[in-house]
Parts: C-alpha cells; structure tokens; sequence
C-alpha cells in the first residue's frame, strides 16, 4: 500500500473509532429521552381534584376547586420543562451518531417559553434555563458535526440543564405532596365513615366500602414508588451529565466510556421499573 494509502486508512479509522466511542454518549442521551416518568406524574398532579371530588364538601372542596384551576393552568409549562429537557437530549443522541430520533416535528415546538409560577417553585431562574435549553438544541440540532459539536453542546448546555433538572425534582417533591394529601383525604373519610355502617344492617355497604378503600390503598402505594423512582432517574440524568462536562476532552477514553454506560443502564432499569409498577 502507498503512503498516501496508509494515511487514508488510518484517517479513516480514526474517524470511524471516533463514532464509535461516542456510542456511550448517545445511548445515555437516548435513555435520558425516553425516561417519562416526570410527564406522567405531570398529569396524575393535573387530574388529582377529579379523583378527589367524590370524597369532599363544603369549604374542602371549593378550596380543592380552587387548587384544580392553578394546576391547570399550569399544566401546559409544566410539561414544556420535561419537552424541552426531551428535545435537548434527543439532539444530543442524534449528534453522537443516533440516528433514532426524528427531530423534524419538535424543532417546530420550541417557540415560546414557559411562565412563572412561583407556588410550584418555578421562578424566573427556571424560566431563563428554559430559554438556555432552547438556545442551546436551536443551534446544535442540525449540526453535522460530530466530536467538536458535541463537547461545545454538552459544555453550553450543562448549567440551564441542571437548573431544569433540579426543578423537575423539585415538582416532583411537590407532586409527592399533593399526592400525600390526597392519599390522607380519600382514606381519612372512611377511617371516619366506616365505623358508623359497621353493623349487621349495613353489612353489604361496610363490604363494599372496605373493597374500595383496599383498592385506593394499592393505588397509593404503587404510586407513591413512582415519584421515588421518578426523583431518581432525574438525578441519574444529571449526574450523567455532570459526569460528561467533568470530562468533556476526554469523552473517547475506556474509563469514561464505561461510566457513561453505567448512568445509560441505571436510566433504564429505573424506566422499566416504573413501567412494571404501573401495568
């Protein structure tokens, strides 16, 4: 072989390594992606006055109505944290050579931002990582670059990644919350209830109502593993990430590889977790 050729070659093996090695950080990119949980505790914390409703009275459930309407309105930014988190991660994957995602459609979704609001702890720094977030997938999400392109995404988007990620912990806190309260209400009025129908003239009633509150008890606790799950797939997710920037000239080495790897099987394992908990 010529000079010219040997040279080709091992230019052609380094390029092709290089891929390669970013394997680790597009899969845990892609688990990163796919990890839900967040959306779905979303929308149960949406949906938490329908399932209260028949349980309350009086001044407990204009209170819980008034309740309702903030999370509602805050539903729709509630959800455009975990989008934008989703989106940044999928441009990621694509950009260390995943070809999974199609982000066509998403990019369509990033105008506009998120509002305020500070009784579920999302204040104007969440808002402006928000917006970071943004900025950074607009300008790498159609990237043909590899190596370069991924170091430079990582290292810009790490510091409004993290905010957003310890506010997605920090409504999941408030959502365990929410959850609890509700736990205590619905299962409260039968503790009250049920001694009053527990008599041989009530004896169907009592049956029944013991049914259904040992129904509501399962429910409660399988849920209740679902936020611990959830919290700790988002700090997985960040450490992951932290774990990237910390070394970020170093993405191709063995060593990083592996742990890299590590943060991708942890993510998983936690998503199928919850995904057994709620079939």
């Amino acid at each position: 072989m010529s000079i010219k050729g040997c040279i080709w070659a091992v230019l052609l093996t380094i390029t092709l390594t290089g891929c390669a090695n970013l394997k680790e950080v597009g899969d845990y990119a892609e688990e990163s992606a796919r990890f839900s949980a967040y959306t779905e505790l979303t929308t149960r914390f949406r949906d938490t006055y329908s399932r209260e409703q028949p349980y309350l009275v009086g001044e407990a459930r204009q209170l819980a109505q008034a309740n309702d309407s903030r999370r509602k309105a805050a539903y729709d930014d509630l959800l455009t944290i975990h989008k934008r988190v989703t989106l940044y991660m999928q441009t990621l994957a694509r950009l260390s050579g995943e070809d999974t995602f199609d982000l066509s459609e998403n990019l369509d979704s990033l105008a506009g931002g998120i509002k305020e609001h500070p009784d579920l702890g999302i204040d104007k720094k969440q808002v402006d990582a928000i917006a970071g977030i943004t900025k950074v997938i607009t300008k790498w999400a159609t990237s043909s670059r590899q190596q370069r392109a991924v170091r430079e995404m990582i290292q810009e988007g790490d510091a409004p990644l993290q905010t957003t990620l310890q506010g997605m912990k920090t409504l999941v806190r408030y959502y365990r919350a929410t959850h609890e309260n509700e736990r205590k209400t619905v299962l409260g009025l039968f503790e009250v209830e049920l001694p009053y129908v527990d008599d041989p003239e009530n004896r169907l009633l009592a049956t029944l109502a013991r049914a259904h509150v040992q129904s509501k008890e399962a429910e409660y606790r399988a849920v209740a593993h679902r936020y611990e799950d959830a919290e700790q797939g988002i700090e997985r997710i960040a450490e992951g990430h932290r774990k990237l920037v910390e070394n970020i000239d170093d993405l191709t080495s063995k060593a990083v590889r592996d742990s890299i790897k590590r943060f991708a099987k942890d993510i998983k394992a936690i998503r199928k977790d919850i995904n057994k908990l709620e079939g």
